[in-house]
């Protein structure tokens, strides 16, 4: 009689354990993890793309340091550098030999796990990913999709205006807590080139 209970004791407590991890995750819950899995990353590395709304698409290699640091060298379309060492951005071109600067603000933007606070969240998957999906109609974008890794960690954001517009942003081949320069994502003004003050301030 002992061993009977038992038994039904291990499957009721089997059942338990089952139906917790059927739960569906919140859209709260997973965006909650995501930025925290964003935030708690201090070094990262890889291959980025992103497509415009016209469908261009961009690809380069990226070196990420928190807070706020990047550096993005492009492949395609090749020789174009984003750079931001906390202080300022830069935006150069080479085939133009303009170099963008922008004054970056003290606190910063957060990057995308900033960025995606104020939405409404609805989320779905499982151990070997999710997808997030929030709206606002509030937002610049008013639509963005998340899709992560098992982790949380970002793979692909899908970003969309009330218009239909927006960007697909990609990452692959990431590598997380690099030892990384501080130094690497300095940017030196090329001799010759000329330079835009805060292009991102004009109207």
């Amino acid at each position: 009689m002992k061993r009977k209970r038992f038994v039904v004791y291990l499957g009721v407590l089997s059942v338990f354990v089952m139906t917790r991890e059927a739960l569906p995750i919140t859209g709260e819950e997973a965006l909650a993890k995501f930025r925290a899995r964003m935030a708690g990353i201090s070094t990262m590395r890889g291959t980025i793309s992103w497509s415009d709304e016209s469908g261009f698409i961009y690809t380069g290699n990226f070196k990420y340091m928190a807070p706020g640091k990047i550096y993005v060298k492009f492949t395609s379309p090749s020789g174009k550098i984003i750079a931001a060492n906390g202080r300022k951005l830069y935006l150069y071109n080479p085939s133009t030999n303009i170099c963008g600067i922008q004054d970056l603000g003290s606190g910063g933007s957060g990057g995308i796990a900033g960025l995606v606070t104020g939405y409404m969240a609805i989320a779905f998957g499982g151990p070997g990913g999710y997808t997030i999906k929030l709206s606002s109609n509030d937002k610049h974008y008013t639509n963005i999709t998340l899709v992560t890794d098992g982790s949380f960690l970002l793979k692909k954001a899908i970003l969309k205006t009330k218009t239909g517009g927006g960007t697909t942003i990609s990452l692959s081949g990431v590598i997380l807590g690099e030892g990384i320069s501080p130094g690497a994502f300095d940017f030196n003004v090329p001799p010759g080139a000329q330079t835009v003050q805060n292009p991102l301030n004009i109207k």
